[in-house]
């Protein structure tokens, strides 16, 4: 796991006096170094210094979002933060901590940043995909350029309507 920040670094990070932060900082900058760790699958800072401090601005990002919300911890568990209406459901929760753990965008800019520079592609809970859109090879070059052509629908599997009959 990454060595968290300090209360003095957290506190410089956002301006806030360190004799305002309660004992519950430091576990959530812990709390904060080990989901980046888990995140991005580093075990150590990067050997760059820039990359460096960029990792443990997100860490303190992430970590002042945390210690900010846990006042209103109560309001987020009650038994109004969440409701269902027949199959449909919510729930007023931030979900930080399922869009963080997911590499999902979490809306903390240093910590999306990071995440993005400093995950480790071949390692990273942040991945990447392609989607297969035809069943055939339908991409040709022309003069260097890729040119992918829409297959076109066969006549009688086209309808405008469901209810319409196959055109002919």
């Amino acid at each position: 796991m990454l060595t968290p920040p300090t209360v003095a670094e957290l506190a410089a990070f956002t301006g806030r006096a360190a004799a305002t932060y309660s004992p519950f900082a430091v576990t959530v900058l812990s709390q904060s170094a080990l989901l980046f760790s888990l995140v991005t699958r580093l075990s150590e800072y990067p050997a760059d210094p820039d990359r460096a401090l960029l990792a443990k601005y997100a860490i303190m990002s992430m970590a002042d979002k945390l210690y900010l919300e846990q006042p209103y911890q109560d309001k987020i568990a009650s038994p109004f933060a969440s409701e269902t209406i027949g199959s449909y459901s919510y729930a007023k929760s931030s979900g930080l901590y399922q869009r963080a753990s997911s590499g999902g965008e979490t809306g903390l800019w240093w910590w999306d940043l990071a995440v993005d520079e400093l995950g480790q592609a071949d390692q990273s809970l942040v991945a990447s995909g392609s989607v297969v859109a035809f069943e055939r090879d339908q991409i040709s070059y022309t003069d260097g350029v890729r040119v992918i052509e829409s297959p076109q629908p066969e006549p009688e599997y086209f309808y405008v309507n469901a209810n319409d009959p196959p055109r002919a």
